[in-house]
């Protein structure tokens, strides 16, 4: 749970990055690959807890794709700074404040139903 929170504020944070301070997000390797390190590590740390591994496994697929969006010129490709940084930084905090939230109920046993169900 606690990995996923921050995931959610460091979507947040990149989210609010890539909007209101492009020309910092737009510098090569560093912003976007520290971002890309944190949601990963997060993510690799949260799939012991997640209630379903595909949460972790979306994280880590975008942290990855951070990493390589890191290692382009991001000054001469504003629209793919911007957009790529935009959708990480929504994605990452909605499905990790999902799987830090969602808890499913446990199934009930065949005991449970036929005590139930008796008369």
């Amino acid at each position: 749970m606690i990995p996923n929170l921050i995931n959610t504020l460091t979507g947040l944070v990149l989210a609010y990055a890539t909007v209101l301070h492009p020309t910092w997000v737009e510098q090569r390797y560093f912003p976007f690959a520290a971002f890309a390190a944190v949601i990963l590590v997060m993510a690799l740390w949260a799939r012991r807890s997640d209630p379903h591994p595909w949460f972790s496994r979306v994280n880590i697929v975008l942290a990855i794709a951070l990493g390589i969006l890191s290692m382009l010129p991001l000054a001469t490709l504003p629209n793919l700074t911007f957009w790529g940084g935009f959708w990480v930084g929504t994605l990452v905090p909605t499905i990790a404040l999902w799987a830090a939230l969602y808890r499913p109920q446990p199934a009930a046993g065949a005991a449970d139903f036929a005590q139930e169900h008796t008369p």
